[in-house]
């Protein structure tokens, strides 16, 4: 896939590469434990097997020793293992090594990287009923093993990872494609609402100014307000189209002053709704971040509270050295929709107009600077965001 992918795109591909990888990566776990631990018992019964074959060679010395009639007998050397010699009561009689512990129930046992064999003699030759023998642990095989099984995992990792990425463009290429045409479409109608948007809030204001008798007119008042919720939602589309790619100024923001003169437009709006607007500002708090943006938080936050209330409900700004906090008393959402409710495109509610942008910019912008958003909302209660810095 040539073109860049959407954030949404993204988040869904890095979650099926997550899950796909992950069972994937169990699978081969468990699948090289299980091999790793036959190959490893092989080894080991390999080396057994090997020690059982150098023991018995002390049967035939034995059987020659028992019978020479020499008064001094020199003790039955076998190549590459070390033996001690035991009665038939489990009586250590002699040997190159003393055990400190025989474990007479089992036959081969291991202690450290060393391996032990017991070997039972019949007859008895010079007494000795049992031969243990032991040899040291020849780790070399296992470690060239482990070093084959972690090459062998490594490269199906990475092959998994390749299969997966390639899988999850395949299957996100026709949803690609939906994206790319949207994109394109809002682009366009972004472009086209910009000039008839200018001219129409342009024509208002020269309008009044040229008939100072219609400046309360109702009829003015609300060709100016349709206008300007044209102009708000032209400027979050164009926002969301240069929101990565346009230059943050930085400036050392007052958000009180900044938070009033958003409220200025917005008692206008709750006041032809009937909705009582409360504000708790404290004075002194002040932000680093570019202005643009800062309004867009606050303007969309204000604007989905104020969208989303009925006449006669409450909506509350509550400004801190904290953060902010926006409350409604409107229709609230369920759980599953405050999850989605910063998704663009979004909308809990659809009677209500607007493309679902304003919880989604206002997430960028938190995420952007470093802040922190929360969302408490209940079904017909309300809902209460807050941005904490």
């Amino acid at each position: 896939m040539q073109t860049a992918l959407f954030p949404s795109e993204k988040k869904s591909l890095r979650r099926f590469l997550t899950i796909y990888i992950l069972s994937t990566f169990t699978l081969i776990a468990v699948g090289s434990a299980i091999f790793y631990q036959y190959a490893y018992h092989r080894l080991i019964d390999h080396q057994n097997d090997t020690l059982k074959i150098k023991t018995s060679q002390i049967k035939p010395k034995l059987r020659k020793l028992h019978n020479t009639l020499a008064e001094r007998l020199p003790y039955p050397v076998v190549e590459g293992v070390e033996t001690a010699l035991y009665d038939i009561d489990r009586h250590y009689l002699a040997g190159q090594f003393r055990p400190e512990k025989v474990r007479w129930n089992e036959e081969f046992w291991r202690e450290g990287d060393t391996l032990y064999y017991r070997m039972e003699q019949q007859p008895y030759y010079l007494g000795a009923a049992t031969v243990v023998a032991a040899t040291k642990l020849d780790a070399a095989p296992i470690r060239a093993l482990r070093l084959k099984m972690a090459a062998a995992i490594v490269a199906a990792l990475l092959f998994v990872a390749f299969v997966a990425r390639w899988l999850g463009h395949l299957f996100l290429a026709p949803v690609h494609q939906t994206m790319q045409m949207l994109d394109r479409f809002i682009k366009d109608s972004t472009h086209e609402l910009n000039t008839p948007v200018s001219t129409i809030l342009t024509n208002a204001e020269l309008f009044k100014s040229m008939h100072p008798e219609l400046e309360k007119s109702e009829e003015l008042r609300r060709i100016e307000t349709a206008s300007k919720r044209l102009s708000r939602i032209y400027d979050d589309l164009a926002y969301l189209q240069l929101n990565h790619r346009r230059h943050r100024q930085i400036e050392k923001l007052d958000m009180a002053r900044l938070l009033e003169e958003r409220l200025d437009y917005f008692r206008q709006v709750t006041g032809r709704k009937g909705i009582a607007l409360e504000t708790e500002v404290e004075e002194g708090v002040t932000l680093e971040m570019d202005r643009e943006d800062a309004m867009r938080l606050v303007d969309n936050l204000l604007s989905n509270a104020v969208k989303y209330t009925p006449p006669g409900g409450r909506v509350k700004v509550t400004l801190s050295r904290e953060g902010l906090a926006v409350e409604d008393t409107g229709v609230g959402m369920d759980e599953t929709a405050r999850r989605k409710a910063t998704e663009r495109f979004f909308r809990a509610e659809k009677s209500e107009g607007g493309f679902g942008l304003g919880l989604n910019i206002v997430a960028e912008i938190v995420e952007h600077y470093g802040m922190r958003l929360t969302l408490e909302s209940q079904k017909e209660k309300g809902t209460k965001v807050r941005v904490s810095w």
